[in-house]
């Protein structure tokens, strides 16, 4: 990801978090939040969302900064429109593929990014393999 963009999450995450948190559990609980729509304000406001092709996705955002599996990437140092998402710390988006385009998106704190991690991690490599 370029260092000198500026990222900006379109109207579009969901008021509901995965669980109920206290300031003081803030990392402790994984939370997330869908993502309806991802607006790169570096590339003229790009939209990217659900069927977003996997090379499009690269070539605006960059490498991940962590890909969990080859469907499962991650990215670093997001904010959110809504100011919940930012409290509780959801600052990873997690872009998940299927057949080389965008399924989801979530907004997930690092609690959350870790548990996604560790539950594809433990599964094996051909449970997860994209159709290309």
């Amino acid at each position: 990801m370029k260092s000198s963009s500026v990222l900006i999450l379109a109207a579009a995450l969901s008021a509901s978090a995965w669980l109920p948190l206290s300031a003081a559990e803030k990392n402790t609980h994984p939370i997330g939040y869908r993502v309806n729509v991802l607006t790169l304000a570096s590339d003229g406001y790009l939209p990217i969302a659900a069927g977003t092709a996997r090379s499009t996705v690269e070539r605006k955002m960059g490498s991940p900064f962590r890909e969990i599996s080859p469907d499962v990437w991650l990215y670093r140092n997001f904010r959110a429109d809504l100011d919940l998402a930012n409290e509780q710390g959801c600052d990873t988006l997690v872009v998940t593929f299927a057949h080389d385009r965008i399924a989801d998106l979530k907004l997930v704190n690092l609690r959350g990014a870790e548990i996604i991690a560790a539950s594809l991690e433990h599964k094996r490599p051909e449970l997860y393999a994209s159709v290309r």
